[in-house]
Parts: C-alpha cells; sequence; structure tokens
C-alpha cells in the first residue's frame, strides 16, 4: 500500500508538472498499448491504416505502431499505441474496443498477447522514431532520483549536439504480469544512424554526457528487457 500510494503521488505531481517542458514534451495525457505478433507486419500495418475505424471508436487522438527491430521476444513482435487527453479517456476508450473480437480482416492478420495503458512520468513529445526501449524495476524510493537522473541525461545529450534526441519514462497502469514493478524507457532519435553516433560517441570515450550517464546507473535499478523498435504514426482524430 505504501508503494501504491508513493506511485501515485508521483502521477499526480508529473501531471500537473509546471516548469517549461524539455524539448518541447509534456506530461499530458495517457497512453494504450497492444502487444502483439504480426506474421506480416507490413501487411498489418497497411491494413491499420487504410481501416481507421477501431482508432475512432476508442476516441485516440493519435495513433501507430512500434515494430521491435532487435531482441524480440517472439517472431512478428511489435505493438499498437493510441494516445488519449487523460488517464480517463484512455481507460474508458478501452472499452471500446475488444482485440479479441475483431473484425476478421484484423484478427487473421495478428495475434494479440496483451494490452495495459502508460502514464508519463517525465515530459514526452509525440514524435516517434528509432526507440531503445527498456523495461527497468527501479525500487519505489528512487523513482524520483530515476526520473531526474533521466532529464539531466537527455538535457547533456542534447546540449552535445543531439537535437533530435529525447527519451520517457512512463508507468504501467494495469500491465498485469508482463509489466508489474517495472517503468518503461523509451530513448529515441529519428533513425539508426542518430542512435549509432551515440554508441560510438560512449565506446570511444567522446560522449559529452557520460557523467550524466554514470550518475544515472549510481541511481540503480535492474533492466529486465532491451529492446529497438521503429515507431511510426498512422492515425491523427485532426
Amino acid at each position: 500500500m505504501k508503494n501504491l500510494i508513493l506511485t501515485m503521488g508521483l502521477i499526480l505531481s508529473f501531471g500537473i508538472y509546471s516548469d517549461e517542458p524539455l524539448n518541447r514534451g509534456t506530461t499530458d495525457g495517457a497512453f494504450t498499448t497492444l502487444m502483439l505478433a504480426a506474421p506480416d507486419i507490413d501487411k498489418y500495418v497497411d491494413t491499420l491504416k487504410s481501416n481507421t475505424s477501431a482508432f475512432a471508436a476508442t476516441g485516440a487522438t493519435d495513433a501507430g505502431v512500434c515494430i521491435t527491430r532487435s531482441g524480440h521476444d517472439y517472431d512478428g513482435q511489435m505493438m499498437v499505441w493510441s494516445a488519449f487527453p487523460s488517464v480517463e479517456a484512455a481507460l474508458v476508450g478501452s472499452l471500446n474496443y475488444d482485440p479479441q473480437d475483431a473484425p476478421a480482416s484484423f484478427a487473421e492478420l495478428r495475434d494479440p498477447k496483451y494490452a495495459l495503458t502508460w502514464k508519463a512520468a517525465k515530459p514526452w513529445r509525440l514524435d516517434p522514431g528509432y526507440e531503445r526501449v527498456q523495461r527497468v524495476n527501479v525500487p519505489s524510493d528512487k523513482l524520483q532520483a530515476f526520473v531526474d537522473g533521466m532529464t539531466a541525461l537527455e538535457k547533456a545529450i542534447i546540449e552535445a549536439g543531439h537535437s533530435d534526441f529525447f527519451n520517457g519514462v512512463f508507468i504501467s497502469i494495469g500491465g498485469g504480469v508482463h509489466e508489474a514493478q517495472t517503468v518503461m524507457v523509451r530513448s529515441v532519435t529519428t533513425d539508426a544512424s542518430s542512435f549509432g553516433k551515440l554508441f560510438d560517441e560512449y565506446f570511444d570515450g567522446k560522449a559529452e554526457w557520460a557523467d550524466e550517464w554514470l550518475a544515472l546507473q549510481a541511481v540503480g535499478g535492474t533492466i529486465i528487457s532491451d529492446n529497438f523498435e521503429e515507431c511510426e504514426q498512422t492515425y491523427s482524430a485532426n
């Protein structure tokens, strides 16, 4: 109960974040994600683009896909994400579409795994790209320090000349055993080349942001999974 109260307090406090958001980010709203396997990913994504009725039914403001490019747990791993103006809207919207009862045109193209809702714990902008995604088990009493460390690292990387970089920390809501006790970290650049340059800087000892990276590691936490995903937006209600 103590951990639950702390987590809820963090969600509420970040939701009213009043400083100027870093890199045009915001903590407004929430996301839902549907994790799934698609034997023919391209065909499934094309179908999503041509038939947006499911997104409209849930009331999503924006939606898209993230395709796993490395660190797969299973063949055809990907997810469909939807953005909402609030956690309330996300939870209500999820009741308006059952992925297990989808039209045949969708059902035959993918195998749903599980769905959940996410709330950003630091400023985040909706600008999909090439993304390193890590699930991290962070002790509840270290979560604030972890978020602060991620913010400092983001700022240092941007100031080192990588203006397209940003990252986010997300708290899971209703993720079952799959997401319990973890936070999701998404670090984003425009493409694989941009991300590769960050790794090369670090391994070559030329990373001006190395101190911030080491400070973040000192906070603690255990990495549960580590993937690269290629993300894009496929729907907008506007």
